[in-house]
């Protein structure tokens, strides 16, 4: 007989089902979604700040997919972490250092130069982000059994 994979795509977690394991995926698949949603919402910001000065667009809407690319990403990861799939902690762990660093560079951006708002956002996106990462290994720890 063959052993199942559970790092495979669609394949739960044999852990999946047990009401502490099913809290920890609850709150990091919450987590990831709110943030892949908040990432989302700075890139449409971005092409739509594009809008108003065209001679801008390209150059604008090219720095608008740096965030949006890993937020869509992450976003169908945290999916697979609320289904209680390991696959999906995996994912979600490869989305969280992209948009990791993606952020730290904002942040140090924003508060070397930024207006306040620019401050106040990055600096929140960056806890959310440490926030996130620290949720989805709990669960990747709690998926697997340990």
């Amino acid at each position: 007989m063959s052993q199942i994979d559970a790092t495979q795509a669609g394949v739960q977690s044999p852990y999946a089902n047990e009401p502490a394991v099913r809290r920890l995926t609850r709150l990091a698949g919450s987590a990831g979604i709110a943030l892949g949603i908040a990432l989302l919402a700075c890139s449409v910001g971005l092409v739509v700040s594009g809008l108003v000065n065209p001679e801008y667009l390209i150059v604008v809407c090219v720095v608008a997919l740096l965030p949006g690319i890993p937020g869509l990403s992450l976003l169908t990861a945290s999916r697979r972490i609320l289904r209680g799939e390991i696959n999906g902690t995996t994912r979600a762990t490869a989305m969280l250092v992209a948009i990791g660093g993606l952020v730290l560079l904002g942040t140090v951006g924003a508060i070397i130069e930024g207006p306040w708002p620019a401050k106040i956002l990055m600096v929140v996106l960056a806890i959310g982000t440490f926030t996130t990462a620290t949720f989805v290994n709990r669960a990747d720890r709690a998926l697997k059994g340990q």
